[in-house]
């Protein structure tokens, strides 16, 4: 059966893979007219999510390429009972450990908090020199706790040493930490300046970080947050910050992507605590040179499981 494939993000999808793939069919893009009876195959980034709706209009599709870790995006129960086989980098351990974006941008919204550089950039573009009204903190001497020692846990913990942090560190496993880094939840909690959050998104995390854990942290720490939204109360998160207790928090993620910000209340709030919060949406690993990497990678897992099958 000849192959029919679509690029349902494709603007930046990187053309030698596009060249791999119309060697066995057609390559199409989802924002031109194609064929949606016919599709095969198609490569998904984080748009949208894809369930039963999409599968409707392209009842022919056999593989869902995704070039994530996480695939909360994806409705794994109801493929895995069409039959339909979903492709992503879950576990391709020693292909990521070369992927650096994430973690780089988690140190990016750590130092963008502490120093106060969007709002001192914004106040300099509305036309004011006033140094005094940003006076930062340095990660020098800090402690960090690293929430998730895998990869991209691993990956910060070089970072911020390189700042001069001290960094400890907790996990599900415990022997994937470093004896070093070992320490209580609880002497963890009330010891950290920085919580940087790097766990993967399962029934077990689900809200992993709430109420009660943050309300363990020292008063006035930090929380930045690259791995997913629903593990954190970002709602618990929020207010904590408006009242002062964290001294700030940085979130490349929220719940409800790809349209977090529905809620008028969560955009008010939002925007309540002015420079102490600063969000991202989620551009941690979106960057040229990951996104390059990641999607000729898992093109020619596709390309394998075809010829394969």
């Amino acid at each position: 059966m000849k192959s029919e494939f679509l690029i349902n993000e494709p603007n930046g999808f990187p053309q030698e893979a596009i060249e791999r793939l119309r060697v066995i069919g057609a390559v199409y893009r989802a924002d031109l007219p194609y064929p949606e009876n016919k599709i095969t195959a198609v490569f998904v980034r984080l748009r949208e999510k894809i369930g039963p709706e999409f599968h409707m209009r392209h009842p022919a599709l056999r593989w869902i390429v995704s070039p994530t870790t996480g695939v909360d995006h994806l409705d794994l129960p109801y493929f895995e009972q069409a039959g339909v086989a979903v492709l992503c980098l879950r576990g391709r351990t020693a292909f990521l450990d070369h992927i650096h974006a994430t973690a780089e941008h988690t140190l990016a919204l750590v130092l963008a908090l502490i120093r106060n550089v969007p709002a001192a950039v914004q106040h300099v573009k509305d036309g004011h020199w006033n140094r005094y009204l940003f006076q930062g903190r340095e990660l020098f001497g800090k402690t960090v706790l690293i929430l998730g020692y895998g990869r991209i846990g691993r990956q910060v913990h070089a970072l911020y040493s390189a700042f001069g942090c001290r960094v400890i560190a907790l996990d599900c496993i415990e022997e994937s930490v470093p004896m070093q880094l070992r320490c209580s939840t609880k002497d963890a909690f009330a010891q950290a300046d920085i919580l940087s959050i790097h766990v993967n998104l399962d029934l077990s995390t689900k809200g992993l970080v709430g109420e009660a854990m943050l309300d363990s942290l020292k008063p006035g720490s930090w929380l930045v947050n690259t791995s997913r939204g629903e593990i954190v109360d970002q709602i618990a998160v929020i207010k904590r910050v408006e009242d002062g207790r964290l001294a700030g928090a940085a979130l490349d993620v929220l719940d409800d992507e790809p349209q977090p910000l529905h809620d008028k209340d969560l955009q008010s709030a939002i925007r309540a605590c002015g420079s102490r919060l600063i969000i991202t949406p989620h551009i941690a690993g979106f960057t040229l040179e990951s996104l390059h990497q990641v999607e000729n990678f898992v093109t020619d897992l596709l390309l394998r499981e075809i010829k394969e099958n």
